[in-house]
């Protein structure tokens, strides 16, 4: 039987599922978080910038990651801890998974997305069913294509969110799209655990 989260094994490492979350695409979201709430950053280290700013901004961090063991498969385990609300940057490959499995939980959400796979038709689909059912996507939308690695993106990156913004569209504004002078690199990018996974 074929292991349905092939993207777990080192055999199936995909690198289009590992990029960090620089400061400057963090900010745009902590305005939105209640006071002392309490987040679950389930593809995260101690050394990302969601679990980094999050704490300095007041707040209790639940912090897991495949890299942590196989037990921190976000499609299995949920902290048994109660928390308020999920935030990260999840694994585009599964970027569909990963939707279904946060609708499930039933918590609210905001996570780093390419704005560009709306275009996918499986994807529009399954959030137009959730707008049937009362649940409507939100996207809070930066101004800026924002660079992961200091060279131009190609397309812009943005929050896809449920239960986590006063209205369903919001545009934020960037001073800078964070690349060649302006760029800093996630902490993340040079924690214990290497710049790849395995």
């Amino acid at each position: 039987m074929v292991e349905e989260h092939t993207w777990l094994r080192k055999s199936s490492w995909n690198e289009k599922d590992e990029y960090y979350t620089p400061i400057i695409l963090v900010e745009p979201i902590l305005k939105y978080i209640p006071p002392q709430s309490t987040i679950w950053c389930p593809f995260d280290t101690e050394d990302s910038e969601f679990v980094i700013l999050l704490k300095q901004d007041g707040h209790k961090v639940i912090y897991s990651h495949l890299w942590m063991g196989e037990e921190y498969d976000f499609f299995d385990y949920e902290p048994e801890e109660d928390y308020d609300y999920i935030i990260s940057n999840p694994p585009f490959t599964v970027k569909l998974k990963v939707f279904e499995r946060l609708y499930a939980l039933g918590k609210p959400f905001a996570m780093v997305m390419g704005l560009p796979i709306l275009n996918y038709q499986e994807v529009g689909l399954f959030f137009y069913n959730k707008q049937e059912s009362g649940k409507n996507l939100q996207l809070l939308i930066v101004d800026k294509k924002v660079s992961f690695d200091g060279n131009t993106a190609s397309f812009n990156n943005s929050y896809f969110c449920w239960g986590m913004l006063p209205k369903d569209i919001i545009f934020e504004h960037l001073e800078h799209n964070n690349s060649r002078k302006h760029f800093i690199g996630s902490r993340m990018m040079n924690n214990s655990f290497g710049s790849k996974p395995f």
